[in-house]
């Protein structure tokens, strides 16, 4: 699969990250070409949690008058380590109430969350048993995950 997000960032808000975005998922894909295929699925997902910290907290210093779903996040990143990923209620909530979008309707939907069970098995319970095919839809799920955040953001940057 083409990578999605190679030239997106240019002119965006997501420009000065934009790289290192592509850089993360350039690495999974030649961990997982080396056989290195866990891992892959890892970073994979790692950089996909990076770009959706990045935006929400984007989000929440533009808006002056936050929803309680947004409140309720910033106050629980105040006091814990909060993992930036759509999974979590309170995490989609908030991107909801930011921008008006629902990341869980997106035709990516279903593979991503598939995708997030992968890197969960394999950081949480060390299962290493995943393969080529399996590292490769993780990555490019991450990159249209990416992809859809800085449209995202295009649409609301002044």
């Amino acid at each position: 699969m083409h990578d999605t997000t190679a030239s997106i960032y240019k002119n965006t808000p997501l420009a000065l990250l934009g790289p290192k975005w592509d850089q993360l998922l350039a690495e999974a894909r030649s961990l997982s070409s080396a056989g290195q295929h866990a891992i892959a699925i890892v970073i994979a997902a790692a950089a996909g949690e990076w770009a959706t910290e990045f935006v929400l907290e984007r989000l929440m210093d533009a808006v002056k008058d936050h929803s309680k779903s947004v409140r309720d996040l910033i106050d629980m990143s105040e006091r814990l380590l909060v993992t930036w990923s759509f999974e979590g209620d309170r995490v989609r909530e908030a991107f909801h109430d930011l921008t008006g979008e629902h990341p869980d309707r997106q035709s990516w939907w279903g593979d991503w969350m598939w995708s997030r069970r992968q890197r969960h098995d394999i950081a949480h319970r060390g299962v290493l048993t995943a393969n080529a095919t399996a590292a490769n839809k993780c990555i490019d799920v991450a990159a249209l995950h990416i992809a859809y955040l800085t449209e995202v953001v295009k649409k609301r940057a002044p």
